[in-house]
C-alpha cells in the first residue's frame, strides 16, 4: 500500500460534505467493548480544552474523498463555530492501495471544486527566503490536478 500523509488545516464547511457518518443526525451504535461518546460529550470535551481539537482524517483515493476518522469532532467543530480544523490528509495511490472494505469505498464522494482548491494550496509551500513556490509534484500528479486546467 502506498500512501502519503500530511497535516493541514482545512475549512470545516468544505469538509462537512465528506462525513462518512452524520453523527449529528444518527448517533454511533453502542458497543460494550469499545467506549463511545455522543456528539454532545465530544463537543463539551473540545469546549473544555479551550477550543483545541484533535485532527480528523480525510482519506483520498483518486478523485474521491471521505472523512474516515473524526465524524463526531467535525460536528463539535461546527457547533463551536470553528472555521478551520486540523486534518490528517491521507492520500492513497497505486493499484489496490487502500485498506478499506468495499462498503466503505462506496461511501467515498467525488472531490468538490472547493476541496480541490484547498488541497492544491496545501501541497504548495512558499519558500520566502528564495521567493518561490515549491510544489509537491508527486501528490499533485496523484490527485490529477494537471487535468483540471482551471486549477493550474
Amino acid at each position: 500500500m502506498m500512501k502519503k500523509t500530511i497535516l493541514v488545516h482545512l475549512p470545516t464547511a468544505v469538509l462537512w460534505q465528506f462525513r462518512e457518518f452524520k453523527r449529528d443526525e444518527v448517533p454511533a451504535p453502542k458497543n460494550s467493548f469499545v467506549p463511545t461518546y455522543s456528539v454532545d460529550e465530544v463537543t463539551h470535551y473540545v469546549k473544555n480544552k479551550k477550543g483545541t481539537i484533535e485532527p480528523v482524517e480525510l482519506s483520498i483515493i483518486g478523485n474521491r474523498a471521505l472523512l474516515t476518522d473524526g465524524n463526531h469532532r467535525i460536528v463539535a467543530a461546527q457547533r463551536l463555530g470553528f472555521k478551520m480544523i486540523p486534518v490528517n490528509l491521507v492520500v492513497f495511490f497505486g493499484e489496490d492501495s487502500h485498506p478499506f472494505y468495499d462498503h466503505t469505498i462506496q461511501r467515498f464522494k467525488p472531490l468538490s471544486r472547493h476541496l480541490e482548491l484547498w488541497l492544491k494550496r496545501a501541497f504548495m509551500v512558499i519558500d520566502f527566503k528564495r521567493f518561490k513556490v515549491i510544489k509537491s509534484q508527486e501528490l499533485l500528479c496523484v490527485l490529477n490536478f494537471k487535468q483540471h486546467h482551471n486549477l493550474n
